[in-house]
């Protein structure tokens, strides 16, 4: 009988033997595109980071397929030169984690996804019926991936924040969040922790400065573009980034202070821009705040940490 391409190994197998060390396949599953990659036992990653667009809006049967192929992207060998140990993927919500079910629903994105056993789905296409899959939030992936394996490796405790279209956070105790204790909201979630009389998702997200930027009088809110004349050294622009660093430590400080956290780690699309709102930010808090840096690795390294932390 053939060996199949993508064959189980269980977490408790002894990962020693380097020449056959088992690997985990990791899949960060976006709005418009699923990278990919190979993880070692170790934690490293291996090769290039793989990009396969993805047309978030389509049907079930075309979302499962790219999936599929990310998968065979970042395998890219023939089996079994080493053992798959599993698949892990960061996800975006509301999805049940622990049992693999999709609850994405009125975003526009993986709508056809909703109520489906998402693993068992990849298994049956894979033809892999025992392959482990693991799921983590797709914020949380690429917090846990900069924690324990980037720029948050020297701090035991780390309130993590993600700013995109949203925004995601996770407290992390060395590098494992944790969702509950002093400080922690319920989940660890703060995006729905009013500030100023708004959800924090609608002012600290790529909406929220969009909407201080038309405040400011800026005709197109296109954020790229307002970064660049603000780095170019417009001071209404300047001044909107400014103040948007302010609010955001105002927000913060209380949850660090609560948290004990040692550092704040800032992560996501608006963290392009760092340095012109980092330096208000840092000033209204009293730890360091670390900005990511290993980007597309984070949230692969932090999914396949679902096999690897003990």
């Amino acid at each position: 009988m053939r060996e199949h391409p993508f064959p189980a190994q269980r977490p408790h197998e002894p990962r020693s033997n380097a020449s056959h060390a088992p690997e985990i396949i990791a899949l960060d599953v976006g709005g418009s595109s699923v990278k990919s990659g190979r993880v070692t036992s170790g934690g490293q990653l291996l090769g290039p980071v793989h990009v396969t667009p993805v047309d978030s809006q389509a049907d079930a049967d075309t979302l499962l397929a790219t999936f599929v192929q990310a998968v065979q992207k970042a395998w890219n060998r023939p089996p079994p030169i080493r053992r798959l140990w599993g698949l892990a993927l960061a996800f975006p919500g509301p999805f049940d984690y622990r049992t693999g079910i999709s609850y994405i629903q009125g975003v526009a994105k993986y709508e056809a996804l909703y109520g489906l056993d998402v693993g068992q789905a990849l298994r049956e296409r894979l033809g892999a019926p025992e392959l482990d899959i693991r799921f983590r939030n797709d914020a949380e992936a690429a917090l846990v991936g900069e924690a324990r394996h980037g720029v948050g490796r020297p701090y035991g405790r780390i309130l993590g924040i993600t700013l995109g279209t949203g925004c995601g956070s996770a407290f992390l105790v060395d590098g494992r969040p944790v969702t509950r204790g002093p400080g922690v909201p319920p989940h660890g979630w703060l995006y729905p922790v009013l500030f100023q009389g708004e959800p924090a998702d609608a002012v600290f997200s790529t909406r929220g400065l969009a909407a201080r930027l038309q405040a400011a009088g800026v005709v197109s809110a296109d954020l790229p573009a307002a970064a660049a004349q603000a780095r170019a050294g417009d001071p209404r622009l300047r001044q909107v980034f400014q103040g948007f660093g302010e609010d955001l430590a105002a927000f913060l400080a209380p949850f660090v202070a609560a948290f004990q956290a040692q550092a704040v780690l800032v992560m996501g699309g608006i963290a392009r821009a760092f340095e012109l709102f980092g330096p208000a930010l840092a000033t209204g808090l009293p730890v360091p705040v670390l900005q990511g840096h290993l980007g597309a690795r984070a949230a692969l390294l932090g999914a396949a940490e679902l096999f690897l932390a003990p």
